[in-house]
């Protein structure tokens, strides 16, 4: 922030909009994620389509191809322009592809960037949250109020770690249906802390050992509750 901007009170535009959508299962998510991606790109936008690991980016396929809509998987080590170039094309409108592939900026920009024309759309939140923050890293160079938007299910198996099955009861009983989602600030403060629990864990032993799927990386590296 420059000294005039601190004096009078001016904020910088805000780079990267996060939200998390929770799901009461895997299928909803699944099928929320296909609408979220389908209105995007009927309404103009590029999708940046993104999962930590290959088994969920595997299982959203059969969404895509139902839905119709054209895809292209990221290169690795890709960059925020490079995605923009992507967005700027005309087809295929959404870009698929791991967040290990992203290689944000080591030295982003700080001047006033034009609202981002790519909707960044992540099936998933990862165990440790170094690798989400890799994700929104990324987002912040690819324009003004980036919203990256997570979304997870009560059977993901993080959100099974601190949420259990008792949360899932709860809201079935109050009402809550199968394809209605909840964005809670609660239970995002509750993820950020089985986040770091696992980090710790995980830094006890060392290194982080890679996975095809959560519940293969929650047994590799979280095996006491694997």
């Amino acid at each position: 922030m420059g000294l005039f901007s601190w004096l009078f009170g001016k904020r910088e535009p805000e780079r990267v909009v996060v939200r998390d959508r929770i799901w009461q299962t895997v299928a909803a998510k699944l099928r929320g994620a296909g609408r979220e991606v389908n209105h995007a790109v009927t309404t103009g936008r590029a999708v940046l389509l993104l999962a930590h690991f290959p088994a969920t980016l595997a299982a959203f396929g059969e969404e895509l191809t139902s839905r119709k809509l054209t895809h292209q998987a990221i290169p690795d080590n890709l960059t925020p322009a490079e995605a923009l170039k992507y967005a700027a094309a005309s087809e295929p409108r959404v870009f698929f592809g791991l967040a290990r592939q992203l290689r944000p900026d080591e030295f982003p920009s700080t001047e006033e960037l034009p609202p981002s024309p790519l909707a960044v759309i992540v099936l998933e939140r990862h165990f440790l949250r170094t690798h989400d923050d890799v994700i929104m890293r990324f987002a912040a160079s690819l324009g003004n109020r980036t919203e990256v938007v997570f979304h997870s299910s009560l059977e993901d198996a993080l959100m099974r770690l601190f949420a259990g099955e008792w949360v899932a009861n709860v809201l079935r009983q109050l009402g809550m249906k199968d394809d209605e989602t909840i964005e809670s600030a609660m239970v995002s403060r509750r993820l950020v802390a089985a986040q770091a629990k696992i980090a710790r864990e995980v830094e006890k032993r060392g290194d982080e050992r890679p996975a095809d799927s959560p519940d293969e990386w929650l047994s590799a590296n979280f095996p006491q509750r694997g």
